[in-house]
Formats: C-alpha cells, sequence, structure tokens
C-alpha cells in the first residue's frame, strides 16, 4: 500500500515536470517568428511531448481509478479500527466481574465447618425466600388434581423439588451453584438483564428437571424418601424424619460435626 501511493506520487511529480518542459518549448517556439524550419522541428518535439504526456494522464487516470476500492477498503477499516477502541473503553469502564468461591459441599477436601455454616445458612434462606415464595418451585404436590392420573380436562398442578432436598446430596449441589450464579446476577455488579434472562430460560429450569428427576421417589410417595448412599455403612448418614425446623436444625447440627476445623488465625506456617 505504501509503495502504491510512492509510485503515483512520483508519476505525478514527472507529470509536472513533462508540462513545464511543454511550456518552455512553446515559449520557444513563439520567439521563431521568422525561421520556418526551426520552428517545424520544434513543434515536432513539442508534439512529441504532447503525446508522451497523453500516455503517462491516461495512465495515472488508471492508477487513480484501482486506488478507488482500496480508499473504500481503508474507510472500512478506519470505522471498524474507531469501533474496536469504544469498545475497549467500554470495557475498562466495567467493573471488575466480582468472583465468587464456589461452594464445595463434599467432605472430603471441601469446605471447613465455618465456610460449611455459612453457605447453608445462605442456601436455606434462599430456597425458602426465593424458590419457595418467589417461585413456587419447592414442596409437596398439594392439589387435589395434582394426581397421577388427572381427570381428562381438571387443572394440574406443576411438579415441585421436595422440600427434603436438604437430604439429598445432589440436591444440595445443583442448587448450591444455581443459588451463588442467582446472588451473583442479582446481588452485585455482574448482573445484566441477558444474564438474568440466561439463569430463567437455561440455568434453573435445568436444575428443577435434574432434580424432580433425581428425587422421583420423594416426588411420588410425598416423603422423603432415603438415598441409596444413606444405606451404605461407610457412608455418613442423615437424620430420618419428618421435614420440619427441629430436623433442618439436628441435620445441620450432624453435617457441620462432620467437616474440618476452619485454619487457625495468623501466618501460615513453611513446609
Amino acid at each position: 500500500m505504501a509503495g502504491d501511493g510512492g509510485g503515483l506520487a512520483g508519476q505525478v511529480f514527472a507529470l509536472a515536470k513533462d508540462v513545464a518542459k511543454v511550456e518552455k518549448d512553446v515559449e520557444a517556439l513563439g520567439e521563431r517568428n521568422g525561421d520556418v524550419r526551426t520552428a517545424l522541428t520544434q513543434l515536432g518535439n513539442v508534439q512529441d511531448t504532447l503525446d508522451h504526456l497523453e500516455e503517462r494522464t491516461s495512465g495515472l487516470r488508471e492508477d487513480v481509478q484501482a486506488l478507488e476500492p482500496l480508499k473504500e477498503g481503508l474507510g472500512s477499516l478506519s470505522k471498524t479500527v474507531k469501533q474496536i477502541g469504544e469498545d475497549l473503553k467500554a470495557l475498562a469502564a466495567d467493573p471488575a466481574e466480582e468472583k465468587l468461591a464456589v461452594w464445595n459441599f463434599s467432605f472430603d477436601g471441601g469446605m471447613d465447618r465455618e465456610e460449611a455454616e455459612q453457605a447453608w445458612n445462605v442456601l436455606i434462606n434462599w430456597v425458602r425466600y426465593e424458590l419457595q415464595y418467589g417461585y413456587g418451585w419447592v414442596g409437596w404436590k398439594a392439589s387435589a388434581f395434582a394426581s397421577a392420573t388427572p381427570v381428562p380436562g381438571a387443572p394440574t398442578e406443576a411438579e415441585r423439588i421436595p422440600p427434603c432436598w436438604y437430604r439429598h446430596r445432589e440436591a444440595v449441589r445443583e442448587l448450591g451453584w444455581l443459588c451463588q450464579e442467582w446472588m451473583k446476577i442479582y446481588q452485585s455488579s455482574y448482573g445484566t438483564p441477558s444474564r438474568a434472562g440466561d439463569w430463567h430460560d437455561r440455568y434453573a429450569p435445568g436444575v428443577k428437571r435434574r432434580l424432580i428427576s433425581a428425587l422421583g421417589k420423594c416426588v411420588q410417595e410425598g416423603v422423603h424418601q432415603d438415598d441409596p448412599w444413606e444405606n451404605n455403612p461407610r457412608l455418613p448418614t442423615a437424620p430420618r424424619a419428618i421435614d420440619d425446623d427441629s430436623v433442618l436444625s439436628e441435620f445441620l447440627t450432624w453435617e457441620l460435626q462432620n467437616r474440618r476445623e476452619a485454619p487457625a488465625p495468623g501466618p501460615v506456617a513453611a513446609s
């Protein structure tokens, strides 16, 4: 591109020199009033120069026309570069995405007792006040029409996540990350309408569908059914009782007692 510009500039410069030479020859021709032979010779030189100028002008015109698409491309590239610059400025102006430590409810290398207690408090309140009251997604079926074989044409009630969700490790993990994603959208600068839309359209329905399927026995019986892992003597067992606040308190006490202690405050010793 730089070479094309330089070549074009050189041609324009050479053309200017040729024009100046023609002007000089014409001026000299006008001074030779009585010398016809010399004048005719000079006129021939001027004609040759004019023919040469016409060729150079034609070539120069073609070069300029050939550069028109390049000019349009440069204009488009300039707009693109400007837009990229504006996008970069907008990104720099946005607040940094707030990071959340993902809750790890595993007993092996997961959260310590203090971390787990905080996570459980947040998760339980979120399920109660958001999923239950806000969305109506948690609870046993209570409608008389919500039977396995409803009467044709009768109203039906959508299936819900059973309230014994906290006794199922799979449900705890699923609802844990869904809760954290909800908090990041609605309680931090990370949230946008489009991200909220993703939560409602992609994340939440998938979790609800998976949990209703995984806890199908509980849904079908209308009462908590132990997971198979609870019958394995090598794994910790969960309390077996009805779902109320006293049972929940008992379960949390057991859950936290089986976790590792939080690290002591102070500098970490070198290993």
